[in-house]
């Protein structure tokens, strides 16, 4: 008798995954364009990553790798992810700064980077501004930026799991 996990082939398991991503960052434009809630620079920078992961586990279900080839999916994945956890805690950390210690609002990230070197307009984004720490809409109790850490934090685990998966032939 053949379990689940080898019912599902290395390459579908690799299409849920960017399927997955590719959900999460349509429910972004459903929040900004649908709720008219506009994202801030760290959350425009996350749905990137979270983009960048999409196309990466397409590109691997596409390739179908074998076993080198699926550890190099995995850390690719897995260092884009650990990217999307570092920008999620710092917009963490600016959220629940003291109102008195947050940075003033700065320019929107197109301008930065129409402007500024791209190191530069990095750096800018990093260092926050008051837009990232203003009042984020909650669900389920946890905020949006909370969600996306959550999310990048399984996106990271999901990304080993074909180097261990044993798939059908």
């Amino acid at each position: 008798m053949l379990t689940t996990r080898a019912m599902i082939s290395t390459r579908k398991l690799y299409f849920c995954l960017g399927m997955l991503a590719a959900l999460l960052v349509i429910g972004s434009f459903i929040l900004q364009y649908g709720f008219k809630l506009q994202p801030c620079s760290l959350c425009i920078i996350d749905r990137v990553l979270v983009m960048a992961l999409a196309l990466l586990f397409l590109i691997a279900a596409i390739h179908n790798p074998k076993k080198v080839g699926k550890l190099i999916y995995g850390l690719l994945g897995f260092l884009i992810a650990i990217a999307g956890i570092a920008v999620t805690g710092r917009h963490l950390w600016l959220m629940h700064l003291p109102p008195d210690k947050v940075p003033e609002c700065g320019p929107g990230l197109n301008y930065l980077i129409e402007t500024m070197p791209l190191k530069e307009a990095l750096m800018t984004v990093f260092a926050g501004s008051g837009e990232c720490a203003k009042d984020i809409p909650y669900f389920f109790g946890l905020s949006l930026p909370l969600w996306t850490m959550i999310a990048f934090i399984l996106l990271a685990v999901a990304s080993w799991v074909p180097c261990f998966w044993n798939s059908r032939k």
